[in-house]
């Protein structure tokens, strides 16, 4: 894969036939997307400071992420405490899974399925209980929600008003084991 440097930050170049640019960080890691026949050099330099900036707000989530602690859950109280906070939220929200999964993802802590079925990421296993319950019943809401709208987004303010810090300890736990 073709890089460019930029004051110790490396961008990865991913020339497409696309016409768009695009700029983004995955995971504190610099990538551009850009048409074949592009210079990369005058985009990066017309938005470096930006890189910059994304590029420190990075590096202190790193920083933030290496201090949180993991939890130390057999395999059998992992599963223990899914069945009990499923068997709760769907209670609570009047819907039942088709079943529940649970597989190691890349991007992502959970899933649901149009049929109804539940995927959790394995490693929720080593979150603290308010984040697997945070999960657990996102990923419930789905079934009475599909999308994340409005309705949606009330549903789990109900349950976690402060839903929004629950939403920023999981990026920074991405950060540390995703």
């Amino acid at each position: 894969m073709e890089t460019v440097e930029l004051e110790g930050i490396t961008c990865q170049l991913v020339r497409r036939s696309s016409r768009r640019v695009r700029i983004a960080f995955h995971s504190g890691c610099l990538r551009m997307v850009l048409p074949r026949h592009l210079d990369p050099l005058p985009i990066i330099d017309k938005h470096k400071r930006w890189i910059l900036e994304k590029h420190e707000w990075f590096q202190q989530q790193r920083l933030l992420a290496e201090r949180l602690k993991l939890e130390n859950r057999s395999n059998e109280d992992f599963i223990g405490l899914v069945k009990e906070l499923s068997g709760t939220y769907s209670g609570m929200l009047g819907v039942r899974p088709l079943g529940i999964g649970f597989r190691r993802m890349k991007s992502k802590w959970g899933s649901c399925s149009s049929r109804g079925k539940i995927s959790l990421n394995t490693w929720l296993q080593v979150l603290p209980e308010s984040l697997v319950a945070f999960i657990v019943f996102h990923e419930l809401a789905h079934l009475k929600v599909r999308n994340h709208g409005p309705e949606f987004k009330a549903l789990i303010r109900s349950e976690f008003p402060r839903h929004r810090d629950l939403d920023k300890q999981l990026k920074l736990y991405s950060l540390k084991i995703l």
